[in-house]
């Protein structure tokens, strides 16, 4: 419960929006450069995508992007600023920056050898600029001082120039798909139109905004420019100004092969390329990069829908971006241990668990199992079902290769800021990449057709992604440690569930679904689960592919104290602590009152203990006729005192019970009364008596006298008086 709490808490502050537009296309893999020269980073693809030019400074590295091997590599001694593949794919052509000369140096190099064909000094400095023919015959590049020049491929000799009222350096041409005209942009703003003899047309506008990029459509019925301002604008070949396509972020742009949709690189909030039907400007679909880049190239499995895209990065990488990952080896013969269709004589982990043959050392050397075939749960595929009233919330937990987890992380360092360091918003935004990325009803469905639960049927809710370990708070080039991940589906549940005796079944192991980077990751074996909050967990590890169904079972939970159970929530409630807190200012109040009050009294008892309506008892022993010499009779009465009022005065009757005195000589006694609020004199009263054998003494019964508080000594003394026998 803990573990979903805290989940849940993640997800309320770093979970990503999942994008109802999803394009299919995932992070796959990265060509890694070794050259750490600093410069231009340039990508080119060929027509099918089997080869990819990428230059990293001044170096030129032809390689495969099914698995990112390098083919062959050339160095040139100064930086490499443009570089453009031919239509037919075996020409190359670069433009290097000059050391010493006001030119720069246009090379043309066959494809497949990277020999030099030919090459020319033919361009101004700080040229960008390279762009062919849609024959391939031609190539257009800066003119040494202003405007563009058309070369012939053969041996660069000037075919055509194009001036006009150019002032500035050209930043952004294009060619159209016939050859029929060509397009050009100054740094002043200035868009100029030339057909396919140089000359100049009257097609010609001062745009009021920095251009990003420029391009003709490939229908040639329209001429284009990114500006800043998020918006791509548009025209028409007679000159009249279409609707433009607006987009936030909008930075350099292609165009699908039929012409009806623009493929652009977005940079608000992020870095995107996001597709647009280019008559509306809605938005088709979009790729969700963690990491920045400049360039792109795009292969179409058909209009409007990318196979797999190539990024450069700010580092020395370029990125692969696919729809379908096949891993190498798939669908060979021979043993396989974890059932992802490798076997293991060409599979590098043959346990399932993440973790490469040559690094896994989860095993006992006492055991008998090798330990490449022993699986670490840890590191597993898990799936855990949480049950929550009407929620269920399955998480899917991945493990990437330590290759895979090194890669992404250089990539991330560098996505928001330039220093080394993975931000919290940096693993975020990787999160939000490969979550963005996913087809979300693709990805549901294959987790809602693989959970039954007895009586009850799920509707898909929500589904979010959160990294959950690796990223932050590691070193740079950290090759060790692994980037697990999880997805989670949340489904409401309809129907009523028993507790007890209901069963859980996977009817199988889901399978990663296109355009989801779980592909990248081990499937096969898996740990599954189910809890919740009225339910103890139920689990099953490891869940081999060829075990086919897995039943896991609804138990409520149990306490073993059933009987001295206490609802902890009551103390732990605001109510019953103020309650409580409450109460104990009370009593200690009354208590402290208490002591007061009963400080408040000044009476000794020593004898006897005094009774009620402030009367006082008077005890006396009355002697026979025959006592004589009485020396010395003193009486008093001392009331008890009454806090409240003083009282009227009144005589009241009492029964006393008579005592039957002792046969023995009587002893003096002292009596000690009462002090009034008057009178605080103790008289003692002390009597001799005759000698035993004189007189027996005679038994008198005890009179007990009421008086109030108000009577005088004098009165007192009357009253005792009257008991004296003559």
């Amino acid at each position: 419960m803990l573990r979903f709490l805290g989940i849940l808490l993640s997800l309320l502050f770093i979970s990503p929006v999942i994008s109802a537009d999803s394009s299919n296309l995932f992070y796959e893999s990265t060509y890694d450069s070794t050259n750490q020269d600093q410069g231009y980073r340039t990508i080119e693809v060929n027509q099918n995508g089997s080869l990819a030019y990428a230059s990293f400074g001044n170096t030129l590295v032809q390689y495969s992007p099914s698995n990112q091997e390098t083919i062959q590599s050339k160095v040139f001694d100064q930086e490499i600023l443009s570089v453009a593949l031919s239509p037919d794919g075996t020409r190359i052509a670069l433009t290097i920056r000059d050391g010493g000369t006001a030119t720069d140096t246009i090379y043309i190099l066959d494809a497949d050898t990277f020999n030099t064909k030919i090459s020319s000094q033919s361009t101004s400095s700080n040229a960008l600029l390279l762009s062919w023919t849609d024959n391939g015959a031609s190539l257009i590049t800066n003119h040494p001082t202003s405007g563009l020049i058309k070369l012939n491929r053969e041996d660069l000799s000037t075919e055509v120039q194009y001036t006009g009222n150019l002032t500035g350096l050209i930043i952004c041409t294009d060619i159209s798909p016939s050859g029929s005209y060509t397009m050009g942009v100054d740094e002043t703003g200035r868009l100029t139109i030339w057909n396919s003899n140089g000359d100049y047309i009257h097609h010609e506008f001062l745009l009021d905004s920095s251009v990003n990029d420029c391009s003709f459509d490939p229908t040639e019925s329209m001429f284009t420019v990114s500006i800043d301002g998020d918006t791509i604008r548009k025209w028409t070949l007679s000159g009249s100004e279409l609707r433009p396509l607006d987009a936030p972020g909008i930075n350099s742009y292609k165009w699908s092969s039929n012409g009806l949709y623009v493929y652009a690189h977005r940079t608000i909030s992020g870095e995107f390329l996001s597709t647009y039907d280019s008559s509306d400007s809605s938005k088709i679909s979009e790729v969700s990069l963690f990491h920045q880049f400049s360039e792109f190239e795009v292969l179409e499995s058909s209009p409007g829908v990318i196979d797999f895209a190539l990024f450069t990065s700010t580092t020395d990488h370029v990125v692969t971006y696919r729809s379908i990952h096949v891993k190498n080896g798939l669908g060979a013969s021979g043993s396989d241990f974890d059932s992802d269709g490798i076997p293991n004589s060409i599979d590098d982990d043959d346990d399932g668990d993440g973790i490469e043959d040559i690094w896994d050392l989860n095993c006992d050397v006492a055991e008998s199992f090798s330990c490449d075939l022993l699986p670490d749960e840890n590191y597993m595929r898990s799936m855990n079902l949480f049950l929550n009233e009407t929620v269920l919330e399955v998480e899917e937990t991945f493990t990437l290769n330590k290759s895979d987890s090194s890669t992404i992380r250089d990539l991330s360092r560098y996505s928001l800021d330039s220093d080394i360091k993975l931000s919290t918003e940096e693993a975020l935004l990787f999160a939000n990449s490969y979550c963005d990325n996913i087809h979300e009803e693709n990805y549901s469905k294959s987790i809602h057709d693989a959970i039954e639960i007895d009586g009850i049927s799920l509707n898909y809710i929500s589904m979010t992604c959160i990294v959950v370990s690796g990223m932050e708070l590691t070193q740079v080039d950290d090759d060790r440690t692994h980037i697990r991940y999880s997805i989670t589906t949340k489904f409401n549940m309809t129907g009523e569930i028993v507790i007890d005796g209901n069963d859980v079944r996977i009817l199988y192991q889901p399978t990663a679904v296109q355009g989801s980077i779980t592909s990248l990751s081990e499937q096969h074996p898996m740990a599954v689960s189910v809890s919740g909050q009225e339910y103890e967990t139920d689990s099953f590890s490891p869940w081999f592919l060829q075990e086919e169904t897995i039943t896991l079972s609804l138990n409520e939970k149990m306490n073993d104290n059933d009987d001295n159970l206490v609802d902890t929530s009551l103390f732990t409630s605001w109510w019953f602590i103020a309650l409580v807190v409450t109460s104990i200012l009370i009593v200690g109040f009354m208590l402290y009152k208490l002591g007061n009050k009963e400080d408040s009294y000044s009476i000794s008892l020593d004898d006897e203990e005094y009774h009620e309506d402030q009367m006082f008892e008077l005890d006396e022993s009355i002697e026979d006729t025959s006592f004589s010499d009485i020396e010395e009779i003193e009486a008093s009465m001392v009331p008890k005192e009454n806090v409240s009022r003083k009282s009227s005065p009144r005589t009241r009757s009492r029964s006393i019970r008579p005592e039957k005195q002792q046969e023995r000589a009587p002893t003096p006694r002292k009596r000690r009364t009462r002090a009034t609020k008057d009178d605080s004199t103790v008289i003692v009263s002390k009597r001799r008596r005759l000698v035993e054998d004189e007189v027996k003494p005679k038994v008198r019964k005890r009179r007990a006298v009421r008086q109030s508080i108000d009577v005088d000594d004098v009165e007192m003394s009357e009253e005792l008086n009257r008991y004296e026998e003559n």
